[in-house]
């Protein structure tokens, strides 16, 4: 069996490795032809990387010169992040305010007092409102824990609820309004109202609101009689003209205490002032007239009396009085100034807490000693600030308020944290309250624009040294980009040189160089035309202290300077920002500037059928004509294998037949002997 043998298949005669062998020989067109698909693949890669380059050039260059541009990018900067921080728009104008918190925004958050840890609340209808939003939930009983899930479970953007262990046998329930505001006051209906009682976190308010109406019964003369004319009262209002004063009294006299305050709306009308006429002097008295006599036709006249005048000395022109202290609390004998009004042409809102009042307030006084205000106050009333009808908190955490800001002096008030709607394009947001302003100053963005800058240059940088590492043989050309990674180096080792003296390469580089050396009208004329002004530059053909030529500052790569870009954007931003892209027309299109020409210039490059595009589609086309050929010479290679097996086996099949034929003939000799 050892000397079966199957022609073409058993290889008796190692015709396979011959075989191999021939077809390896014919296999070299073929490597060559995958060596060439190999190159035009690459070739196409790079390409394709270069469009990447390009369009992040592209995108870079139109970030500064867009209308999304940097340049209009500004920041708020506060001395006091603890109390105020903002964010500033691009609409926002540069500008320093000053800014005081006198309180921010709360939210009503009432506490329960400790209950037993087996403490249930009762079933039934819980009603809750926010303000004016309600919530209604219909409790079927259980524990504290229980309620307040329930509570969250329906609670939304309204009403929250948390049950904390306050010691290891008793427990407090918090219940709060997820909104600020004076106006999103909590309270309690129904059975949500007798839980509260009983849970502790409401009680019977002790006193109740005061309301002081304005009417001619009400208002009495304070150190003077009441003048006849300047004071008015209509419909609530009472107004009090330059130089009268006026007391409205408390019967009985009201006692202030914990959450009380006096609230008033008022408003101090400014009178335009007339221009001084100055009075004529006075004509002196008047005398009878003289008589005369006639004698022989003629007429004599008796002269006229003389009386010898006083010189006459016009009176001063009145003094212009203004003083914003017109409101008195009396109590007990004694007035006691309250806080100074403020000019508005609408009324606002006043409160004062106990800090403010006396302990017991008899009367509230007016004197107008201005010479060019009217006052006119409102809707006076003494209240519980904290009372919720005739429940107040019993352990409030905090109470419903808005938050009051004094801004360059004008006191405002805003029911949220968040305030939008005070300076324009800038959004404040309150932290804490303080007794002093804080300052608050809308700048450029200048950190956003050097951020811009930097990207756009490390993009430029980054194409200039892709082109040089396709176009130069020279490995200090990788060496010299140290921003490159191990995987990205190695990649430029590949591909060094690729595209020694591609023309369009070259072209491009030069003129993205020329481009970043041209001068631009800006409105500094000469003062700011040119990068190199700014601080960016590309140090060409700088000395070393060795004295020997550092080549790598001939590549044309950009480097910044931050500080002296800082101080020309200190010195005037729009300058820059035109030396990037500007209109130099006044057509409302941007048409002259580094980032614009870099744009403009790169178009053609990266746009749909454009020079890349073409260049990637004639790659194309060759990859797909090299595996035509590649495929054709494997049927080839696979032919010319066949063909080989079927004629080695054929010759062996012949050497079988001879060898055989000669056993035969030796073995027939053999008998023969």
């Amino acid at each position: 069996m050892s000397d079966l043998s199957i022609p073409g298949v058993t290889g008796k005669y190692n015709t396979d490795k011959t075989i191999k062998a021939l077809v390896e020989t014919e296999r070299i067109p073929l490597q060559r032809l995958e060596s060439e698909r190999t190159v035009l693949q690459e070739q196409k890669n790079v390409w394709l990387r270069l469009n990447q380059k390009m369009t992040a050039v592209r995108e870079g260059a139109r970030e500064l010169y867009g209308f999304q541009n940097p340049f209009n990018n500004k920041i708020a900067k506060s001395s006091d992040e603890t109390i105020l921080t903002a964010t500033a728009s691009r609409t926002a104008a540069e500008e320093e305010l000053s800014i005081q918190v006198k309180q921010i925004a709360t939210a009503d958050r009432f506490l329960s007092r400790s209950l037993p840890r087996d403490f249930k609340a009762p079933a039934g209808l819980y009603r809750f409102k926010v303000g004016e939003e309600e919530l209604k939930i219909d409790f079927r009983g259980g524990s504290l824990k229980e309620l307040a899930a329930a509570i969250n479970a329906k609670g939304g953007d309204l009403l929250a609820a948390s049950v904390v262990e306050d010691t290891p046998g008793t427990q407090v329930i918090v219940i709060e309004s997820k909104k600020t505001g004076s106006k999103y006051a909590l309270t309690f209906h129904d059975q949500a109202a007798a839980f509260a009682e009983q849970a502790g976190l409401l009680e019977r308010s002790p006193t109740a609101g005061r309301t002081l109406p304005i009417g001619k019964e009400t208002v009495s003369a304070w150190s003077k009689p009441l003048p006849a004319e300047g004071l008015k009262i209509s419909e609530g209002v009472l107004s009090l003209g330059p130089g009268t004063e006026a007391r409205l009294p408390f019967r009985p006299p009201v006692a202030l205490s914990g959450s009380m305050v006096l609230s008033f709306e008022i408003r101090s009308l400014l009178i335009p002032e007339q221009p001084y006429q100055k009075p004529a002097p006075p004509p002196g008295p008047g005398l009878p007239e003289v008589g005369g006599i006639e004698y022989g036709g003629i007429q004599v006249q008796s002269a006229r009396s003389r009386t010898p005048l006083p010189e006459w000395k016009p009176p001063e022109p009145p003094q212009r009085v203004d003083d914003p202290v017109v409101l008195f609390a009396e109590s007990r004998g004694q007035s006691l100034p309250l806080a100074p009004v403020k000019d508005s042409d609408q009324f606002y809102t006043v409160e004062l807490g106990p800090q403010d009042l006396p302990a017991q307030l008899e009367a509230l006084a007016l004197r107008n000693r201005n010479t060019n205000r009217t006052i006119e106050i409102r809707n006076i009333r003494v209240y519980d600030k904290t009372a919720r009808g005739d429940y107040r908190p019993a352990h409030p955490l905090s109470s419903a308020g808005d938050a009051k800001i004094v801004l360059e002096g004008v006191e405002v008030t805003r029911p949220e944290n968040t305030v939008a709607d005070l300076v324009p394009g800038v959004t404040l947001n309150l932290k804490g309250a303080a007794d002093k302003p804080v300052a608050l100053g809308i700048r450029k963005d200048l950190e956003s624009i050097k951020s811009s800058l930097i990207r756009f240059f490390g993009t430029y940088n980054d194409l200039l040294t892709q082109v040089d590492i396709l176009t130069r043989k020279d490995e200090a050309v990788i060496q010299e980009a140290q921003y490159l990674s191990d995987a990205e180096r190695e990649q430029a080792r590949k591909e060094l040189g690729l595209f020694t003296g591609n023309v369009t390469l070259m072209q491009m580089k030069s003129r993205l160089q020329r481009i970043m050396m041209d001068p631009y009208p800006t409105a500094g004329g000469r003062e700011l035309a040119l990068l190199a002004q700014i601080g960016i530059t590309t140090s060409g053909g700088t000395f070393q202290t060795t004295g020997v030529l550092d080549k790598s500052k001939l590549r044309g790569y950009l480097q910044l300077d931050e500080t002296k870009l800082e101080q020309a954007l200190a010195r005037n931003a729009e300058w820059v920002k035109q030396l990037f892209g500007n209109d130099t027309n006044k057509d409302l299109a941007v048409d002259s500037g580094v980032a614009f020409s870099a744009d403009t210039y790169l178009g053609p490059y990266v746009a749909t059928g454009g020079i890349v595009a073409n260049r990637v589609s004639a790659l194309n086309d060759s990859l797909a004509r090299k595996n035509r050929e590649i495929e054709s010479y494997n049927r080839h290679l696979a032919d010319y294998e066949k063909e080989l097996r079927r004629k080695f086996g054929i010759m062996e099949s012949a050497l079988d037949s001879l060898e055989q034929s000669s056993k035969t003939i030796e073995n027939f000799n053999k008998r023969q002997e």
